[in-house]
């Protein structure tokens, strides 16, 4: 499959005049070269490398251990890609491409448009910054903290001054250790003997550790693990707004190529017509067609004129709709004009024969919201946890040591000692109501969540049943809307050729002709169908958005029959379509069966 860097829009021919092809070439999913160094921000990089930047520095989820449980192991996608790409890019240069024009705007255009300016990637993208500083604010409760103190009571009886700094810090583990310097000069109240340290004043020492309630988890590394995980969901979060919108994106421009198809269908339809009024006025005027002939032509050149209006109305604003995806280096809209429009939908290729177990495992592997989900449940059994040792009592180990310096501040030298203090401190509300009641929560949640991660595995089953069920009925209908097509053609020329020569009046022409160009947008709406349940299943799929579309973009141009415009009909013999005309109109013909 192909990949392509994200590029500057400016037309689609930059586009690709500044990405060749021989360098968006990737080999068993990876570019030919890479660089460690990338960053968030860069525009050149592939769909994996994108997320893959996103997740730096981040543990991946433990991948289901089935299908049945959420998916396969996480290199499974890798290798079970369903061969949907690779069969589309087969016989890629069969053909002319449907890209047959320098100015011709190509899906992939758009798609790169997406990656590189879309606001909704753009924000999406920001969520690496927010989730890093989430997870670095919760860091900080183990942050060392520096404290000092100058205080002074220079009047009255008691005249003193205390000065003193500290370092103190939590530890991973629950506890919490201080050490200081503190000295205190001057007289004291007698019940604050304490704060008086000898001249040189007093080196301390402490610590506390939790042995139960704060030990195994507590608050504090709880956050970090849960900012930890909000970090880990930023890739998947990127991949779902990726494919969400790619998705939107694809729908909107294959809408845009089907409107300017019917709008050229529409006008080609009343060029016919505007070319027989210009002949009906020579015949009229020489006297050899009745005036009726001429007025009636007028009303379908005034008929065809609307529909062309109103065509030209609808294919605008699709036009203006795919502006919204089709962005500049600044980010600002552009409007698609009318010299992009491909000429031709890429050609329709079967798809093929699918396994649909297998599909399965490999779109679970792929899709963020199983990621997304089963982030979330960690998130919330992190709460559980925490719960659960809350009911645990809190019982403590505190240590403190003490050494005071220099000449004694009092005749009994009671502060010249080493003083140390150990001993265990214990706390437990005897209902536990808070901890019985947040395990409670925390427990239906967990419920509630994997019932919702049920539901959304069922869901992609049934996106990727849906998406090639639909793939391949649209296929068949490109098929048989084509053959009446042509069929359409066929006999529209027959009766051209009948009309010609006076044999029908223009009335019935105007039927047949009507009658194809019908036709001939139902076969257009058929390949926007396809192309639109193309899309759906890569998305069902959890396929690279800008890899899928260069691989349809690579497509050759589709043959199918596209104009009514009679110079583009096959040549008759007059011999032949005259025999045929007599035989329909004898009684045992076509009449008179």
């Amino acid at each position: 499959m192909l990949s392509v860097a994200v590029l500057t829009l400016m037309t689609p021919a930059i586009v690709r005049a500044q990405t060749p092809l021989s360098q968006a070439v990737v080999t068993n999913g990876q570019p030919a070269t890479a660089s460690n160094s990338a960053m968030i921000e860069s525009d050149s990089m592939s769909f994996a490398e994108f997320l893959s930047v996103a997740q730096a520095q981040v543990e991946t989820v433990p991948a289901p251990e089935s299908a049945e449980d959420a998916g396969t192991d996480p290199e499974l996608g890798a290798d079970t890609n369903l061969k949907l790409s690779a069969d589309l890019s087969t016989n890629a240069d069969n053909g002319p491409r449907a890209d047959n024009s320098e100015d011709t705007l190509i899906l992939a255009d758009v798609i790169a448009s997406v990656y590189r300016s879309y606001p909704e990637i753009l924000r999406a993208r920001q969520q690496a910054g927010l989730t890093s500083g989430e997870l670095l604010s919760a860091r900080g409760a183990y942050d060392t903290k520096f404290s000092a103190f100058s205080l002074s009571e220079p009047t009255g009886y008691y005249e003193n001054y205390r000065n003193g700094l500290k370092l103190a810090r939590q530890t991973w583990w629950g506890g919490y250790v201080e050490a200081g310097y503190r000295i205190g000069r001057g007289f004291y109240q007698p019940w604050y003997k304490e704060r008086q340290t000898d001249d040189a004043g007093e080196f301390k020492v402490a610590m506390i550790q939790p042995l139960l309630q704060g030990r195994a988890i507590d608050p504090q590394r709880v956050a970090v693990f849960q900012a930890s995980l909000a970090r880990q969901a930023v890739g998947p979060s990127i991949q779902k707004a990726l494919l969400e919108v790619s998705y939107d994106a694809a729908t909107n421009y294959w809408q845009w190529v089907a409107a300017g198809a019917m709008l050229k269908a529409q006008r080609e339809l009343l060029d016919l017509a505007e070319t027989r009024g210009e002949q009906f006025e020579v015949g009229v005027e020489a006297g050899k067609f009745a005036e009726i002939d001429l007025i009636l032509n007028q009303q379908l050149i005034a008929e065809r004129s609307a529909k062309v209006l109103e065509t030209e109305r609808k294919y605008r604003e699709t036009s203006f709709k795919l502006g919204l995806f089709l962005r500049d280096a600044n980010g600002r809209p552009i409007i698609p004009g009318d010299e992009w429009v491909p000429e031709r939908f890429p050609a329709v290729l079967p798809p093929p024969q699918n396994d649909f177990e297998a599909d399965l495992s490999a779109a679970l592997a792929r899709r963020p919201e199983p990621q997304i989900l089963q982030l979330e449940i960690r998130g919330i059994q992190l709460d559980r946890q925490l719960a659960c040792n809350e009911m645990l009592p809190r019982l403590d180990f505190v240590a403190e040591a003490s050494q005071d310096m220099g000449e004694p501040s009092t005749k009994s030298d009671d502060k010249g000692e080493f003083e140390l203090v150990i001993g265990i401190t214990s706390e437990v509300p005897i209902q536990r109501r808070k901890a019985r009641g947040k395990i409670q929560s925390t427990t239906a949640k967990i419920a509630q969540t994997n019932q919702k991660l049920r539901l959304v595995r069922d869901k992609i089953g049934v996106e990727l049943r849906t998406a090639y069920n639909a793939l391949m009925l649209s296929g068949q209908i490109v098929e048989q809307t084509e053959a009446s097509l042509r069929a359409a053609i066929d006999t529209l020329e027959r009766y051209r050729f009948a009309f010609d020569r006076g044999k029908i009046d223009l009335i019935y022409l105007n039927l047949l002709e009507t009658k194809a160009n019908e036709t001939e947008i139902k076969l257009i709406e058929a390949q926007q169908n396809w192309f639109a349940a193309l899309a759906e299943m890569q998305v069902a799929l959890g396929l690279d958005p800008l890899e899928q579309a260069m691989s349809v973009s690579s497509l050759p141009a589709s043959q199918l029959p596209t104009s009514l415009d009679p110079g583009k009909l096959r040549d008759r013999d007059p011999k032949v379509l005259e025999q045929d005309w007599e035989l329909r109109n004898q009684p045992n013909g076509a009449n008179g069966r």
